[in-house]
């Protein structure tokens, strides 16, 4: 079976309210910003720089759902990771593995105007799609900001982690910080 190097099952998949979801361009990194700024502490904020390097590196695994006005009203960002290699918060510079095994959803957003809406699930769909498509066997993720129920829900299940690297990974998210994953 051959590798797919580049995927987006859905260019434009409509959602409630006339809402697009469609993959990330380098033009929203700045509403994908302040969105972020939005949503999260300050403390879980990350430069420019880091996400134009995940969007960079993996273009096929960021979408974004944007309003009629062409806002952005949501955010995904995942990363193809192996072996639990996850970067750390704010990381500069992200680059994808050839032997990854699990897609890495590292931060999504979602606009309070939109939230209860079904856009965490259309997102989620979109990376559970591709992770499928090009043969991942689980998504993951780091829950920060007490949102492990919200994860929970979605599939997630919190994970003990006993290795020292992924335990300062991890740390670079913050005490209460949970690994989560989904088989899929």
């Amino acid at each position: 079976m051959g590798v797919i190097t580049s995927f987006n099952p859905v260019f434009t998949m409509p959602t409630p309210h006339g809402l697009q979801c469609r993959p990330m361009t380098a033009e929203d990194v700045s509403q994908v910003l302040a969105l972020q700024h939005t949503c999260y502490q300050p403390e879980f904020h990350e430069p420019v720089q880091a996400f134009d390097s995940k969007l960079r590196s993996s273009p096929d695994t960021c979408w974004v759902i944007s309003t009629r006005a062409a806002s952005i009203a949501a955010y995904l960002v995942c990363l193809p990771v192996a072996r639990a290699n996850y970067p750390t918060l704010r990381a500069p510079s992200w680059q994808p593995v050839a032997d990854a095994d699990e897609l890495y959803v590292h931060n999504m957003a979602i606009s309070p105007d939109l939230r209860g809406q079904g856009a965490a699930h259309l997102l989620l769909q979109q990376a559970t799609t591709h992770a499928a498509l090009v043969g991942l066997s689980r998504l993951s993720l780091i829950a920060v900001q007490d949102s492990t129920t919200f994860w929970a829900h979605l599939g997630f299940t919190p994970q003990t982690v006993t290795s020292l690297a992924l335990q300062h990974k991890l740390a670079s998210f913050g005490a209460e910080a949970t690994l989560m994953t989904r088989q899929l």
